[in-house]
């Protein structure tokens, strides 16, 4: 079963095997077993990740089976981005409460074909490794609300 997705003028991203659509994640841990799923039938997972804590908007991140390879939030009333670095906080804090989920299986040209059309995002995406991410201190450790307030955070939803 293909499925594919586009997103406006931000990451531009190819199909791939659509694993779970709209699924509750209660916790961390729920998404972290999804995207092992994902790896465990390809090379990649892309992850659609909507969230209403802070204002509407979705989280898009690929990951190979290592690493972090591309993230963006997308302000759903606004349309404003946040890319790479500045997209990991409200990814983090987003796990802190039940957000929904999409995660896709890809295989390994679809993630080379999805790395070579947003070489930008991938230039400023950590490539933060997957376990580090979803490292238990890490996700419950409070966000610095310097980064939560932020003046740019908040133009942009």
């Amino acid at each position: 079963m293909g499925a594919k997705f586009r997103v406006g003028e931000g990451m531009k991203v190819w199909e791939g095997v659509r694993l779970y659509e709209n699924t509750v994640c209660r916790s961390p841990e729920d998404l972290f077993l999804m995207i092992q799923e994902a790896l465990r039938i390809g090379s990649g997972a892309l992850l659609r990740v909507f969230s209403k804590d802070r204002g509407s908007y979705y989280v898009h991140a690929l990951f190979d089976d290592e690493k972090l390879l591309l993230i963006e939030v997308i302000f759903m009333r606004t349309g404003g981005r946040i890319r790479g670095e500045g997209a990991l906080r409200p990814f983090l804090g987003m796990m802190e409460r039940p957000f929904i989920a999409d995660v896709y299986s890809l295989g390994d040209g679809e993630i080379k074909d999805m790395i070579l059309t947003n070489l930008d995002l991938y230039d400023v995406t950590p490539h933060v490794f997957l376990f580090e991410l979803f490292t238990p201190k890490l996700w419950r450790s409070p966000i610095p609300p310097a980064i939560v307030e932020s003046e740019n955070l908040r133009s942009l939803e």
